[in-house]
């Protein structure tokens, strides 16, 4: 199949990158992305703030800053009360004012399964373009959100979390990836994406590819303490098995228990994995402070082997 593009295409569809990037001028490029899916909380407000942010993770990813969005709803009026819908709708909107970003419409279908997103367009310096690939021995792997979500929502789907935990993980959830990635601009990172569907290990092996490897630091991966006696209880999401099989071939060393479920447990609205040089991870650290960021050195890059996660 051939694919449309053009010499101002800078990133398309190849290589898995987080969104589209396309040049309008020697400093301006449009990005563009779309994300959405069914609901993971009962909260019709917080579904419609988690599902926006994750969007907007995208844009936040590749050194970008949101400028537009657009909703994509599926939605049945004949089965669900419309305030349900108002609701989802309220918390996307919330959640693109927080960003910045102006609401210009969006297109609706009746469809049986509710399902919530956005199509998000954000603005970047055509030199200023940080893609998955790019990542240098010796630079540190940096991940700004827990994980975990994976395994919490399906053990609040089983009634197996109690509200705290639950409150939390929504908060976590809903949160913009916005100054994360001001901090990573701020550094010049090599490279960066975000975790979600595809897990740790999956979003790592597409940072990876086949020409650098990396090296976990286990005991520095941070995650949702309910999520240890969850999994082992067996309340782990069918994706983690999907990843597990997919993506570990990549994974090198004794890996079992809990740590297995945490590197392959599919995420949600998940932080960003940046890839920063050695020299710079006091800059990352004050920018963080300032920020009011949240981070975790979780391993190194390295030369060899290739397009493998040491563990």
């Amino acid at each position: 199949m051939q694919i449309p593009t053009d010499e101002n295409v800078l990133v398309g569809i190849e290589g898995f990158e987080d969104a589209g990037v396309y040049r309008i001028s020697d400093e301006l490029a449009l990005v563009q992305t779309v994300d959405f899916f069914t609901p993971i909380v009962d909260d019709p407000y917080d579904f419609g703030r988690i599902a926006a942010a994750n969007a907007f993770s995208d844009i936040y990813a590749m050194g970008a800053q949101p400028l537009t969005a657009m909703n994509i709803v599926c939605f049945a009026p004949g089965m669900y009360d419309i305030k349900v819908l108002k609701e989802i709708i309220r918390g996307g909107a919330d959640k693109i004012r927080e960003a910045g970003a102006s609401l210009l419409g969006g297109h609706s279908v009746d469809d049986q399964e509710i399902k919530y997103g956005l199509s998000v367009t954000g603005l970047v310096h055509p030199k200023k373009i940080v893609r998955n690939i790019g990542a240098r021995p010796h630079d540190l792997l940096i991940l700004t959100k827990p994980l975990g979500t994976g395994i919490l929502n399906t053990g609040i789907k089983g009634d197996m979390v109690n509200e705290d935990a639950a409150g939390k993980l929504i908060e976590v959830m809903a949160a913009l990836n916005d100054r994360a990635a001001e901090t990573m601009r701020a550094v010049g990172a090599h490279a960066a994406t975000d975790v979600t569907g595809f897990g740790l290990a999956g979003h790592l092996s597409e940072m990876l590819k086949d020409s650098i490897g990396v090296q976990l630091f286990p005991d520095k991966i941070p995650y949702f303490e309910e999520a240890v006696a969850l999994a082992g209880s067996g309340f782990v999401p069918a994706g983690l098995y999907r990843n597990r099989d997919f993506y570990g071939k990549c994974v090198v060393g004794e890996t079992r228990g809990f740590f297995t479920d945490i590197l392959f447990d599919p995420q949600t609205s998940g932080g960003l994995l940046i890839a920063v040089d050695h020299d710079d991870l006091k800059a990352f650290e004050d920018g963080a402070a300032q920020n009011n960021t949240t981070f975790w050195v979780i391993g190194e890059f390295i030369a060899e082997p290739k397009g493998k996660i040491l563990v």
